[in-house]
């Protein structure tokens, strides 16, 4: 059986394939570090310094932002509690004005109240007037008419002329 195997190509037959693997394996070690000592200073070092940068930036982003969303929140609590006392206070001054309302509501309709039980009164005085002048001037046609009636029935036609002539006499001396 012939098997090809790469490594075999690679190397003579005077070196052995122990000898050969020390020699690749060396040759890897001093490849590795060659590539950390010059390849990964100048090529991968920056892209993780930078990355190392980003992420440190990010952070102090993370953290203003954090700072400022703070400063938001309390400022937004205070306003909160400004708002609360602002309408706790126009609470009071509404109560307040109401209650002064309510008073000057009140003394106005007292003071309409009087005015319109003095008006009453001062018609219902008239309306006593008029009655009592009209009362009088009844009570008075009716004692002409009794006298009348009286003097009808009871004076002969003598007597009448005489008391009426005496009537007219009093009535010229009166005016």
């Amino acid at each position: 059986m012939d098997l090809h195997f790469p490594w075999i190509l690679e190397h003579t037959k005077e070196v052995t394939d122990l000898q050969w693997l020390i020699v690749t394996g060396i040759g890897f070690i001093f490849l590795s570090w060659l590539a950390v000592k010059k390849v990964w200073p100048g090529m991968v070092q920056p892209h993780l310094e930078e990355r190392q940068k980003a992420i440190a930036h990010a952070a102090e982003q993370v953290d203003s932002t954090l700072r400022e969303t703070e400063e938001m929140r309390n400022d937004y609590l205070r306003r909160l509690e400004e708002i609360q006392e602002e309408t706790r206070r126009r609470l009071e001054e509404a109560v307040q004005e109401s209650d002064r309302l309510r008073e000057t509501i009140l003394a106005e309709a007292r003071e309409t109240a009087a005015a319109l039980v003095r008006r009453g009164e001062a018609e219902v005085g008239r309306e006593r007037a008029k009655m009592h002048s009209r009362l009088r001037t009844e009570f008075v046609e009716g004692v002409i008419n009794a006298a009348r009636h009286a003097a009808v029935t009871s004076i002969d036609s003598a007597n009448r002329k005489r008391l009426l002539s005496e009537f007219v006499k009093d009535l010229g001396g009166a005016s």
